[in-house]
């Protein structure tokens, strides 16, 4: 196995002595990619290995850069576990009741368009957001949860 792929198992797996001791010896592989175009901090990110995070970071490890696959960052991959089980920024929750209320039809697809799982969820304060949409009285924002009530 190559130090590359040593460093991303290592990562993967949190061991931090690992990382260390594979970056004492290269430390040029602290930016490099896999096949994938991942580096080591995504993969630290993506599996919560917060410790072997803050190393690669202190190494100088890029905090922005992106991947080959998606072009996601090292922070996307870490949110992207939550939102295989339907997780949300607080901003998206916000924003996308943000775009219902001020009957904001073309924000409000895109939401639905990026995230489909939202027409069944809450937003921040609690309400649904079909249930925003329907206070809304904007019968296309409605529309877009499977009801045209409104106003």
């Amino acid at each position: 196995m190559s130090d590359l792929a040593n460093l991303i198992k290592a990562a993967e797996n949190g061991e931090l002595e690992n990382v260390q001791g594979i970056l004492d010896a290269t430390p040029g592989l602290v930016n490099q990619k896999d096949d994938s175009g991942a580096t080591a901090l995504h993969c630290a990110a993506f599996n919560g290995h917060r410790d072997v995070v803050y190393f690669l970071l202190d190494r100088g490890a890029q905090i922005n850069c992106t991947d080959g696959k998606f072009g996601a960052t090292p922070a996307g991959w870490a949110i992207e576990y939550l939102r295989e089980k339907g997780g949300h920024l607080a901003i998206e929750l916000d924003d996308f009741a943000y775009a219902i209320e001020a009957g904001d039809v073309r924000w409000a697809k895109r939401f639905l368009k990026r995230f489909p799982g939202l027409r069944g969820e809450s937003s921040i304060s609690g309400k649904t957001f079909q249930g925003l949409a329907l206070e809304s009285g904007n019968r296309e924002i409605a529309s877009l949860f499977g009801s045209a009530h409104g106003g």
